[in-house]
């Protein structure tokens, strides 16, 4: 550091070209005179110089021309793009409300509902599948399918009487059907 201690910073200031004004016109007069601050000064444009930037290139210099209205344009794509996803998902939640406020009412009722409390089987009381239907109702439904009524047919077996498989008096060559 050569320069003069009050214009040390203005000298490197001044290589840089950064002084203006006032403040450039006074170290100018104050460089003219003094050959220490000369020094300062051309040393620290040749130690700039060797930390420019070299010259752009053509390719360097359209690429730079177009690079704010690209960057611009980018930008917008991301905020559009951002945008329809906050739309989307804004709808499916209104989607899953009105889902909700309709089927909501349902799904209490049925949650408030009294479940019926289910007993073992040998403590039910043994229940005919007929018991629950009045006989008007089934004669209608036995004429209208072109049914003879149903009568106890000397088989063996009453009409609420279950029939089990493991009778020894069936044999094995029946048709089950199709089975699940």
């Amino acid at each position: 550091m050569g320069a003069c201690v009050e214009y040390e910073e203005q000298a490197s200031l001044h290589a840089a070209e950064a002084l203006e004004g006032e403040e450039a016109a006074r170290f100018q007069a104050h460089l003219e005179s003094c050959a220490a601050c000369q020094a300062e000064v051309a040393s620290a444009r040749e130690l700039l110089g060797l930390v420019a930037l070299p010259p752009q290139t053509p390719v360097e210099v359209r690429a730079q021309e177009g690079l704010g209205a690209r960057t611009l344009a980018a930008w917008r794509r991301e905020q559009t793009r951002r945008g329809m996803g906050r739309r989307a998902l804004g709808s499916l939640a209104a989607v899953a409300a009105v889902v909700a406020l309709m089927l909501g009412p349902s799904a209490l009722e049925r949650l408030k509902a009294p479940h019926p409390v289910k007993t073992p089987a040998a403590a039910q009381p043994s229940v005919s599948a007929r018991d629950d239907v009045d006989p008007e109702t089934l004669a209608a439904f036995e004429a209208w399918a072109g049914l003879e009524p149903l009568e106890d047919d000397d088989s063996g077996y009453g009409l609420d009487e279950d029939l089990s498989w493991d009778d020894p008096g069936l044999d094995g060559d029946f048709d089950l059907g199709e089975t699940l």
